[in-house]
């Protein structure tokens, strides 16, 4: 079992340092785009962020004109990615994936080698994920309420892949007493058939890399961790439906490293909020179960500054705040 263990996180992120960034000049920006432009993703080929990132792709490069390369970058609980686009030239050819996660909670919890709020400009916010908490077919786990119970007689373990996920199982073992850990994974599939073959008691995913084993049979949804009922699971409740006032929170956007010109940012920018009406993207993002939710770059800043000092808050309380 391929585990990376948060304690391991520094030293993976440690390998990937600051380095020289060029300045654009006028007339570059004045001819973008002239090539190819990456997409980082932050999680492996096939997770809900992947797919997500192929269907954008394929309405930006419509807009755009040129090719949309997603590469994937996964590892270190989602951050080897941003640390990858925090380094990268700002000449409007390589944008990435970027979230609550990069901005609110890995920066508390683990040393990175960026400081968000200084490093990217924000382009737009895409999507919402949407988050459960599951358990094999076969396992004794019956409730969340009995997730408690056992855990409190016997640590359990569940997997998941970014400190994003993992807000709501911190708290219950702040504030209800729960006996739980958290097994990082770099792919929310791999985390999910974690838990399908025994080798964790517990998944907290999104409904994209969920669903299938749901569809199964393999897998028992136990509770929404978002603030929604899921599509398609509308017999689930969610956890504050349950008597637990814990959400897993998934705002992702994209943005380009700090310093790109203005002008490429706005142009990306518009066609974001092409790509966000656009029909075949919004019918694949129904079939990923993962909520279109755009907002500019502007607002994308506003809109996480202001839950910044609740997700402190809430990491502060829970323990899980170690920066």
């Amino acid at each position: 079992m391929r585990i990376i263990r948060l304690r391991y996180l520094a030293t993976l992120l440690a390998l990937l340092g600051s380095s020289f960034v060029p300045i654009v000049s006028a007339k570059a920006a004045t001819d973008w785009p002239r090539k190819e432009i990456t997409l980082i993703n932050n999680f492996p080929p096939g997770s809900s962020t992947e797919l997500t990132a192929r269907a954008l792709a394929r309405s930006l490069e419509k807009t755009l004109g040129v090719t949309i390369v997603v590469k994937s970058i996964p590892g270190a609980a989602g951050q080897l990615g941003p640390a990858e686009l925090a380094r990268s030239a700002p000449d409007g050819y390589t944008m990435g994936l970027v979230g609550s996660s990069t901005y609110l909670t890995a920066p508390h919890m683990m040393d990175v080698p960026f400081k968000a709020w200084d490093a990217f400009d924000l382009i737009a916010q895409a999507t919402e994920l949407r988050y459960g908490i599951g358990v094999a077919k076969n396992s004794p786990i019956t409730s969340i309420e009995d997730m408690i119970a056992r855990s409190k007689q016997k640590r359990l373990t569940y997997s998941s892949t970014s400190p994003n996920n993992v807000l709501p199982m911190f708290q219950l073992n702040k504030f209800n007493g729960a006996n739980l850990r958290w097994i990082v994974f770099a792919g929310g599939s791999e985390s999910v058939l974690q838990a399908v073959g025994g080798h964790v008691d517990i998944t907290l995913q999104t409904y994209t890399e969920m669903k299938p084993q749901l569809d199964s049979g393999a897998l028992r949804l136990l509770a929404s961790s978002s603030p929604e009922r899921w599509p398609n699971f509308t017999n689930v409740p969610t956890l504050r439906e349950l008597g637990y006032n814990f959400i897993s929170i998934g705002p992702m956007g994209y943005a380009f490293p700090r310093g790109v010109d203005p002008s490429i940012r706005d142009r990306m920018e518009k066609a974001y909020e092409v790509a966000l009406k656009d029909p075949e993207v919004l019918d694949q993002l129904d079939k990923l179960g993962v909520a279109p939710s755009y907002r500019n770059g502007a607002d994308f800043y506003k809109y996480m500054r202001e839950m910044e000092p609740l997700f402190i808050q809430i990491m502060t309380e829970s323990g899980m705040k170690t920066r």
